[in-house]
C-alpha cells in the first residue's frame, strides 16, 4: 500500500505542478504580493496532498512569529524538501537563503525573483555573506520580511550533527534581525532524496529568542536547539 500512496502522490503532485506553473507563468507580470499568494497556494496544496495521500501530518510547539514592526531571521535545520514547502505556507513573507543552482529551475525561478529569495555561492564564503547581507539591507527597505536561513549548510540525516555555518550570526549581526531557531524531524519521514516516504507526524519546535551577543555562544545555542 505504501508504494501505491507513493506512486498516486507523485502523479498528483507533478500534474498539480505542472498545470499550475503553465497556468501562472508569466510572473514576471504578477504584483509581489499576487505571486507570494500563488506561492502560497502551490505549497498549500503540495502540504495538504502530502497529508491526505502520504499520512504525513504535522503539530506544532512554541510561539508562532508574526512580522509586525521588525525583520526576522528563521535559524532551521534542514532534513528534507518538506520544510522548504511548509515555510512558505506558515511564515508571512518569507524569503530564502538558497544555493545559487536552484536558480535554473525553469519558471520557478521567476517566482523566487520575484519573491526576493537571495542566492549564494556557497564556495565564496565571505563575497556569499557580504551578498546575503546587502541583498536583505534593500528588501528590508521596502517592507518587513521573514528571513529564512539553514545553518547546516545543506540537508543532513536525521540523528546526524554537523558544525554550523557561523554566517548565521554575522547575519544577525550586521542586520540587528531577531533570530528564531527553528527545529523539526521531518527527514524521519519524508527522506531526502528518497523515492519512498512513510506516514508519521512531523514535530516543528519554534524556540525563543537567541540574544547572545558573541558568536561561540550564539552558535552553541542553535546547536543545543537542533541536536539535543
Amino acid at each position: 500500500m505504501i508504494y501505491v500512496r507513493n506512486i498516486f502522490f507523485y502523479i498528483t503532485f507533478y500534474i498539480w505542478t505542472i498545470i499550475f506553473f503553465i497556468t501562472f507563468s508569466p510572473v514576471k507580470f504578477f504584483t509581489k504580493k499576487f505571486a507570494l499568494h500563488l506561492s502560497k497556494i502551490w505549497t498549500g496544496m503540495v502540504i495538504l496532498l502530502t497529508e491526505q495521500i502520504l499520512g504525513i501530518s504535522y503539530e506544532i510547539s512554541g510561539k508562532r512569529i508574526r512580522l509586525r514592526d521588525k525583520s526576522i531571521l528563521i535559524a532551521s535545520n534542514h532534513q528534507s524538501p518538506w520544510e522548504t514547502f511548509f515555510f512558505v505556507v506558515f511564515f508571512d513573507n518569507p524569503v530564502f537563503i538558497l544555493k545559487k543552482e536552484l536558480k535554473i529551475i525553469p519558471i520557478m525561478s521567476w517566482y523566487f525573483e520575484k519573491l526576493d529569495f537571495i542566492f549564494i555561492d556557497r564556495t565564496k564564503k565571505l563575497n556569499s555573506i557580504k551578498h546575503i547581507i546587502n541583498s536583505a539591507k534593500q528588501i528590508m527597505k521596502n517592507e518587513n520580511k521573514t528571513f529564512i536561513i539553514f545553518p547546516e549548510g545543506t540537508r543532513i540525516l536525521p540523528g546526524k550533527k554537523v558544525a554550523l555555518n557561523s554566517g548565521v550570526f554575522a547575519i544577525h549581526k550586521m542586520l540587528s534581525l531577531p533570530v528564531f531557531p527553528l527545529k523539526h524531524n521531518s527527514g524521519l519521514f519524508w527522506k531526502n532524496k528518497r523515492f519512498l516516504k512513510y506516514p508519521g507526524k512531523i514535530k516543528v519546535s519554534i524556540f525563543p529568542q537567541i540574544k547572545s551577543k558573541k558568536k561561540d555562544s550564539f552558535l552553541k545555542k542553535i546547536e543545543k536547539y537542533f541536536y539535543n
